[in-house]
């Protein structure tokens, strides 16, 4: 993980409205929708994966159980705190085919066609420019499939 602390203030109040919901894996609606989320895709062993907004894990952990050990996660997140509690349950669960990363998710430097799936379960609400992260995030993405 590493620190991202150069937000304008509204990425600041999103961040810290994240960071000040400490019982988020508590909500069974965010688990439900994680889940069901997961039925839907089609990730398969091996794949490289980005998980944008992945909060405390609740696609990106089992998303990393699916792709196996030759397969990695990528989960970023501009919540420290909800960071830290997702790499807790990953040093639980010891899984070694995932990385957390602090960082806003509109402003992502990975290479183009570096991922096999690039997933963002519920906080595209939050971006402010939509459409120019989608277009960031297609060129992540592998071609093909």
């Amino acid at each position: 993980m590493s620190n991202y602390t150069n937000l304008e203030p509204y990425k600041q109040q999103v961040a810290d409205y994240f960071n000040g919901r400490t019982n988020y894996d508590g909500s069974v609606f965010a688990n439900n929708r994680a889940n069901r989320f997961l039925e839907l895709l089609p990730l398969k062993k091996g794949y490289k994966v980005l998980d944008i907004a992945t909060g405390t894990g609740f696609v990106a952990i089992p998303a990393a159980e699916i792709v196996g050990s030759q397969g990695k996660v990528v989960g970023v997140d501009i919540a420290s705190v909800l960071l830290k509690q997702a790499q807790d349950k990953i040093d639980i669960l010891n899984l070694r085919n995932i990385e957390l990363i602090e960082v806003d998710a509109e402003y992502l430097n990975f290479n183009e066609n570096s991922f096999d799936a690039v997933l963002c379960c519920s906080a595209v609400m939050v971006f402010q420019n939509i459409s120019a992260a989608f277009k960031d995030w297609y060129r992540f993405l592998k071609p093909g499939e």
